[in-house]
């Protein structure tokens, strides 16, 4: 066979079966794999959290929970991580919940090996090759660091940004992120460290205006012993402990003048020298640079260089803000709610309808991270069914200022990454939940229709039997479904 693509990728396999356990494990293993595996639910967590898997392959029923509940804990803690579950007892039932908590998708046992390294290539290359979803991460968790907070978004506009920002994140060009305060900079930062060939290294961060003007070089660049009043022992600035890696420059429009010209020189030779020392220290660093200010307005009233400009605007990337891509608001309110529901034990519920149309017309100036912190709030405060315009303020709201464009409509649902159909909906576009046999109906019809209504076909993608589909089909014409 010849070398996956996706050789040296690490795969979690979870299953109470030492026999199929052994039987993956081989499997995977010829396929050029880094394989772990785990015999139950709480193995599976652990493991997932100190190695960082690409890819988990998990049964469906084990002692201690089934992979419907694995899934969900993963997708909860990792939203990126494509998760594919092998069971042999499989249901359309099963298979439609499987993709609606965001499982990859479905093996069937007995299984044969080529069919295992055909779907886990797949999820890994879909992983890999489609720069946006509708929750982008990254990296999930990077040793020894925090969990990285993920690109949540399907618009154009944030589409635009971030096959940008992948084509250049393994150069050695410099980035100049943009955009409103509150839109997402340092995630964007973060994002371009992870899809690099340098996400194995440190990714480093400076606020540049969160420093006196005294600490700020050393801070940058480092200091020798005895270099200052308090210099008690050597010191590696930013740079030198970025080597290898990302240097995030946060704020940097506010590196006061004399500093930016060392700081031009470092970018220019590739060396920093510290503060007292005596000879340069070459560094190997990527340096990405945020600022919502305009630089150009800063370099005409003469308080930013305009050597250090060019030298920093090699690669632009500007963020854009949230009223325009609007159509991302719906996604971004659901993946908030979610997140803080779980982080504080509360129970999610659903926006109202006021909240919904509130939330599409207002003007969001803080951007996301507005948002962040307004739902985080209802969470904690909501008594009622609905999240209430009450909720999110203690007066009345501020006045929205402009309509929402027409054509953006309170869509929550997250595209399944799986084989099947991106469109099918879970959800409703007033923003209720269709039932699960809805679902499932949706499902088979696209399913039949993908393989031109042929019911081997479509079965083989569902994961049925052609009798089970065939008595689903004969349910939907005596329901008037289907001729």
């Amino acid at each position: 066979m010849k070398r996956m693509s996706s050789a040296g990728k690490k795969i979690l396999i979870v299953d109470d079966d030492q026999d199929a356990r052994i039987a993956l494990f081989e499997t995977l293993s010829k396929g050029r794999f880094q394989v772990m595996a785990a015999e139950n639910v709480g193995m599976a967590l652990e493991m997932a959290a100190d190695n960082e898997p690409d890819l988990v392959l998990a049964d469906l029923k084990m002692p201690d929970g089934n992979g419907l509940d694995l899934l969900k804990r993963l997708k909860a803690k990792y939203p990126g991580l494509p998760v594919v579950l092998v069971t042999g007892h499989a249901s359309v039932d099963t298979a439609v919940e499987a993709m609606r908590l965001g499982a990859h998708d479905y093996i069937l046992k007995p299984f044969q090996r080529q069919a295992v390294l055909e779907t886990v290539e797949m999820a890994l290359s879909r992983q890999r090759l489609t720069p946006v979803t509708s929750v982008l991460t990254a990296a999930r968790r990077k040793r020894g660091g925090a969990k990285d907070k993920p690109i949540v978004g399907n618009s154009e506009a944030l589409r635009k940004v971030l096959i940008r920002a992948k084509s250049v994140a393994s150069s050695k060009a410099t980035v100049l992120i943009l955009g409103e305060s509150g839109t997402g900079k340092e995630v964007l930062a973060r994002y371009l460290h992870n899809v690099s060939d340098r996400s194995h290294g440190p990714f480093v961060a400076l606020n540049c205006a969160a420093l006196p003007e005294g600490l700020l070089e050393s801070e940058l660049f480092g200091h020798e012993k005895g270099a200052f009043t308090g210099a008690i022992s050597a010191k590696k600035g930013k740079f030198e402990l970025a080597h290898g890696g990302t240097l995030l420059l946060d704020e940097i429009a506010e590196i006061p003048l004399h500093l930016q010209a060392k700081l031009l020189r470092v970018l220019q030779e590739e060396e920093v020298d510290r503060v007292g020392g005596s000879a340069p220290v070459k560094v190997d660093v990527h340096v990405v640079a945020t600022t919502n200010r305009d630089l150009t307005e800063m370099v005409k009233e003469g308080s930013f260089r305009q050597d250090l400009f060019y030298r920093l605007n090699v690669i632009p990337l500007r963020l854009p803000a949230l009223v325009e891509r609007r159509e991302d608001i719906p996604l971004l309110a659901q993946f908030f709610v979610e997140k803080f529901s779980s982080q504080y034990d509360k129970e999610t519920k659903e926006f109202s309808e006021a909240v919904r149309k509130y939330f599409l017309e207002y003007a969001w100036p803080g951007n996301v991270r507005e948002m962040e912190n307004l739902v985080e709030r209802a969470v904690l405060l909501s008594q009622g069914r609905f999240y209430v315009l009450e909720d999110f303020w203690d007066d009345a709201p501020p006045e929205a200022v402009a309509a929402a464009p027409a054509e953006v409509a309170w869509q929550t649902a997250v595209p399944v990454d799986s084989p099947h159909d991106q469109a099918i909906q879970t959800f409703t576009d007033d923003g209720g939940v269709l039932p699960l046999k809805d679902v499932e109906r949706q499902m088979i019809l696209h399913a039949l229709q993908k393989t031109d209504n042929n019911r081997t076909h479509a079965a083989k993608m569902l994961g049925i039997s052609v009798r089970t589909l065939r008595n689903k089909l004969h349910e939907y014409r005596n329901m008037g479904i289907v001729a």
